[in-house]
């Protein structure tokens, strides 16, 4: 029998099913790990504020803690990362979340 040297439909459309579930895993892992990127950076950054309050708190003994929320990161901004500079909280917070840095005593936190 003479047969050609080509694939057959079924073998075709079995290697894009195979192809097809691969990349579906790859996109699912990719998106989970983008997400505890973000998670991880947003733990660090209010790590960071917190300490960054501290410090101020050693350096400004007894001083009043300023009251609204640019002054507070102006007044905590030396005290961030000395490798970056950060001309206003929107240039130091990740994509899409806001940071709020409270009172002395209590932690910074984030939204969402």
């Amino acid at each position: 029998m003479n047969r050609s040297r080509g694939f057959t439909l079924v073998e075709l459309v079995g290697a894009l099913v195979i192809i097809s579930i691969l990349v579906g895993l790859v996109l699912v892992a990719t998106g989970n790990s983008r997400d505890r990127a973000l998670q991880t950076r947003v733990a660090a950054d209010m790590e960071a504020i917190n300490s960054a309050k501290g410090l101020w708190v050693l350096d400004n003994n007894g001083a009043a803690f300023p009251s609204d929320e640019s002054a507070r990161f102006d007044a905590i901004q030396k005290y961030l990362e000395a490798g970056r500079s950060f001309s206003s909280m929107a240039d130091f917070q990740a994509p899409g979340v806001t940071y709020l840095i409270n009172q002395i005593g209590t932690a910074a936190s984030h939204c969402p």
